[in-house]
């Protein structure tokens, strides 16, 4: 009896997390601001207040210990040499205590948009980010603001990224 209450307590839990989504695939944004959080400039570099923050941008969450994040770091600066004066690009190291493998990243991909550290994971379910479950990360802010998309996905091109801003942010690249 007490072995059946229990498996069918299991099922009902496990059908909850199904039906209430565990996952953010990106396609709605509960909360359209940024959370209000102060993150340190990276490496000594400026802070950024994330209330104040406005666009058109876009926001990178990355690690030096993730490999897709890595491999699109290069990728990004391409994006920010070729867009950056239409579209602001900042980066936030999300929980990542690498400080030297994450400052070696930066310096090989020869990053010169704004960087942060979130060594603590202070906006993960804040505001317009869910629950941060992987990386990399990306929020696409407007004008006045308002993140209009967020999304877990890996940049493989300056191409597909300039189709995200123009799909999310209305702005043709």
């Amino acid at each position: 009896m007490i072995r059946r209450t229990v498996v069918a307590l299991c099922v009902v839990l496990g059908l909850a997390l199904v039906l209430s989504g565990c996952s953010a695939s990106g396609d709605e944004v509960a909360d359209d601001r940024l959370p209000d959080v102060t993150l340190a400039g990276f490496d000594g570099g400026e802070d950024v207040d994330l209330g104040e923050f406005s666009g058109p941008a876009v926001i990178s969450l990355w690690a030096s210990w993730c490999p897709p994040c890595r491999k699109e770091m290069p990728i990004l600066e391409e994006f920010h040499a070729a867009y950056g004066d239409r579209i602001t690009l900042l980066g936030i190291d999300f929980q990542d205590l690498q400080t030297e493998k994450a400052r070696a990243l930066v310096e090989e991909a020869g990053v010169t948009f704004a960087l942060v550290s979130d060594q603590d994971g202070e906006i993960s379910g804040k505001g317009a980010f869910p629950v941060l479950r992987g990386l990399p990360y990306l929020a696409f802010v407007d004008d006045d603001g308002s993140v209009t998309h967020v999304e877990a996905v890996k940049i493989t091109s300056t191409d597909q990224l300039a189709d995200l801003v123009g799909q999310h942010l209305g702005t043709t690249l």
